[in-house]
């Protein structure tokens, strides 16, 4: 029950700032191996005077160095390290693996990724305070009390945390409030993006982004597989007496399309091995034909549907075009704002 909860948690947290994020950049990034978006807690926004935005070395703080600096609101290492652990405990549980030395050790070069991942998304909480942007205590208040009661005793709770990889409640609350504050930056600069979304502006995007939007050529196919090729010629003759090519793929074909009547369903160019895709491409629409040799066979097939490639008109397209602007705009709105934070990161300041 423990370590389901601990799972739990972990999950949870760690989808906190990926959740908050991913609305506005889509699946049209990949994030690098083992780049895990974890959530964290607030940085001091205290200036830092030991570092005073140069490369030089923080001297002042040789054991707890600064690491990820924007503007003046900086994180240390001792406040990366258990940030870390937190994430990398979440990429084991996600595998369903259990966590120990062995694995964080294997983990380790992992660190360099997460304090530039987590600098740029440090970008993103300094920007949504500097808004003015605060979290919904009461809802957080919520979250926690829900997880206090999944568990029987404080003591369990407070193990159930450690498993977790956070120091105590405290720093669970503090991404939760991380969590609240990024979501609703995003929310502010997709209302924006929508704002400039005119009739204008999204007839230019479309114009520009055709080619995102044309429909390929589709071909809608079915086929009998066959070993003989004599047994191939005697279908397409039953075929043009009227039998039904369903009926006759079922009973003869040899492949597992005969299940669904050697239905290939529909493909575009460059999906099947070349000389059946040639005999799709000659063959006319509602007609069987055959026999085609390939490395699997003979088959008989009978092309049911074609659709030219076309690019849509735009009042067919308007609301895809109008997600697409948005979600691009939102996109280099959040990649203006690390850009401009001049968040800067020394992974090599904390331990190997």
């Amino acid at each position: 029950m423990k370590n389901s909860l601990a799972r739990l948690l972990i999950a949870l947290l760690a989808g906190l700032m990926l959740a908050a994020t991913a609305a506005a950049q889509g699946s049209e990034g990949e994030s690098a191996p083992g780049a895990v978006t974890e959530p964290a807690a607030p940085a001091s926004t205290a200036p830092d005077t030991d570092l005073p935005g140069t490369d030089a070395p923080d001297t002042a703080a040789p054991t707890d160095p600064v690491v990820i600096q924007v503007g003046s609101t900086v994180e240390r290492a001792s406040e990366l390290e258990w940030r870390f652990e937190v994430a990398t405990r979440s990429l084991v549980a996600q595998q369903g693996m259990p966590y120990g030395p062995e694995v964080a050790m294997q983990l380790r070069p992992l660190l360099p990724t997460y304090v530039e991942q987590r600098a740029q998304e440090l970008a993103l909480v300094v920007e949504a305070r500097a808004r003015g942007l605060t979290a919904d205590e009461e809802s957080i208040d919520g979250e926690l009390e829900t997880l206090r009661a999944s568990v029987e005793s404080d003591e369990q709770y407070h193990e159930l945390l450690r498993s977790a990889g956070f120091p105590g409640e405290e720093q669970v609350r503090q991404m939760l409030v991380e969590a609240d504050i990024v979501n609703q930056l995003v929310q502010e600069l997709r209302a924006e993006a929508e704002a400039g979304a005119t009739d204008a502006v999204l007839r230019t995007r479309f114009l520009a982004d055709r080619a995102f939007f044309q429909e390929d050529e589709a071909f809608c196919a079915r086929h009998i597989l066959v070993a003989e090729e004599e047994l191939a010629q005697e279908l397409l003759e039953r075929l043009d007496a009227g039998e039904e090519f369903a009926d006759l793929a079922a009973e003869y074909g040899t492949d597992g399309t005969r299940t669904r009547g050697g239905d290939l369903g529909c493909f575009g160019r460059g999906a099947m091995v070349a000389d059946f895709e040639q005999a799709v491409l000659d063959a006319e629409v509602g007609t069987p034909s055959g026999p085609v040799a390939t490395q699997f066979g003979y088959h008989v097939v009978l092309v049911y549907d074609h659709t030219p490639a076309r690019v849509p008109s735009f009042d067919e397209v308007r609301e895809e075009v109008r997600n697409r602007y948005v979600g691009l705009a939102t996109e280099a709105a959040i990649d203006g704002i690390i850009a401009g934070s001049g968040a800067r990161s020394y992974p090599e300041r904390m331990a190997p």
